[in-house]
């Protein structure tokens, strides 16, 4: 029966791993999703940049333009630095999942274990009960027997 109180806690440990790790996944999967979201806005900010700059480029003076190259150069910059993050990002819920997969499969394999030892702790059982019933059955019939024969004797007597 320790045995199965240590498979039992090892079963309750891997299923804690297992909760934490999908926590984990959760939660860098919301960072990356979050990561993404910026990236687009600032995809779609530098876009609406462009096209203002595209429509009003006629009539501007070489300041506003040298400012405003600068400014898309920085956004440029920006969204480069946050597509390096994002693609981060999405490797640190790649690792997490794994390690999530790793944790289910070690949770799996220690409850086809558990499913095997009750089967074998069952079939133990049923042998037990059935080899009672056999000396139940093997007893009752030793006394009909030992009865049967008292009784002839006993009625050949008179």
């Amino acid at each position: 029966m320790a045995a199965m109180n240590g498979l039992d806690l090892a079963l309750s440990q891997a299923l804690d791993r297992r909760d934490a790790a999908a926590q984990v996944v959760a939660h860098v999967r919301q960072i990356w999703v979050n990561g993404r979201v910026q990236l687009d806005q600032l995809e779609s900010y530098a876009q609406e940049c462009t096209d203002r700059w595209a429509a009003q480029q006629s009539n501007c003076i070489p300041e506003i333009m040298r400012h405003h190259y600068q400014f898309m150069a920085r956004l440029t910059h920006a969204i480069g630095l946050q597509t390096g993050i994002v693609a981060e990002q999405r490797r640190a819920v790649e690792r997490e999942t794994e390690t999530l997969r790793e944790t289910e499969a070690r949770l799996e394999s220690l409850r086809q274990l558990n499913v095997a030892r009750l089967r074998s702790l069952q079939q133990a059982l049923d042998r037990r009960e059935q080899k009672q019933s056999d000396e139940q059955a093997a007893m009752q019939y030793r006394r009909r027997r030992e009865q049967a024969g008292a009784n002839t004797n006993f009625g050949g007597g008179f």
